[in-house]
C-alpha cells in the first residue's frame, strides 16, 4: 500500500439491514381491515337475498313437481297451481291481504304489483269460470298457460320491501 494513494484507504460502503415485511406499516393494516370489512359485508348481504329468495326456489321446486305429478289432471293441476300462486303472494307482499281475493281480482293485483302483464284477461275470465263447468274446454292449454305465467311471476316479481 501506498500512503501518499488515498484510494487505498477507502473501505466498503455499509448498507443497513433490509427491510422486514413484518409487521406492516399502518396503512397496510388499514387496507386489510378495509378488504376483510368488504369481504364479511359481502357475505352477509349474500346470505340475506339467498335467504330473502327462499320462498321463490321452495314454490319453483313445488311447481315443477306439480307438473309432474298432476300431469293427467289438469282441473286439480289447476287448483293447486292457485294455491301455490297465493301462498307465495302472500309470503312475498305480507300487507296486502291477497288471500282474501277472487282468483281475477289477485290476478289482476299481482299484475299491478309486479308491473308487467302476465295474468291476461282472457286466462282470468278463463279462470274465473273453471269451478262452475262440469266439462271444460281447453283445460290442458289453461293449465299449460297458467303454469308459464306463474313460473314467469316467481322469477321476476319484485318483493315488497317492508318484508
Amino acid at each position: 500500500m501506498n500512503p501518499q494513494d488515498p484510494l487505498s484507504q477507502l473501505r466498503d460502503i455499509h448498507l443497513p439491514d433490509p427491510v422486514d415485511w413484518w409487521p406492516p406499516a399502518p396503512g397496510w393494516w388499514l387496507l386489510a381491515i378495509l378488504v376483510l370489512s368488504a369481504v364479511v359485508y359481502g357475505i352477509w348481504r349474500l346470505k340475506k337475498q339467498h335467504l330473502h329468495n327462499r320462498y321463490r326456489r321452495e314454490a319453483l321446486h313445488s311447481l315443477a313437481e306439480m307438473q309432474h305429478s298432476l300431469a293427467g289432471q289438469p282441473v286439480e293441476h289447476c287448483h293447486a297451481m292457485l294455491a301455490l300462486l297465493r301462498r307465495a303472494a302472500k309470503t312475498a307482499y305480507p300487507r296486502q291481504a291477497l288471500e282474501s281475493e277472487l282468483t281475477p281480482q289477485l290476478l289482476q293485483r299481482l299484475n299491478h304489483l309486479c308491473q308487467r302483464t302476465l295474468f291476461d284477461e282472457t286466462l282470468q275470465q278463463q279462470l274465473n269460470v273453471l269451478p262452475y263447468q262440469a266439462d271444460p274446454q281447453n283445460i290442458d292449454y289453461l293449465a299449460a298457460s297458467l303454469h308459464t305465467a306463474i313460473r314467469q311471476w316467481l322469477e321476476q316479481h319484485p318483493r315488497s320491501k317492508s318484508c
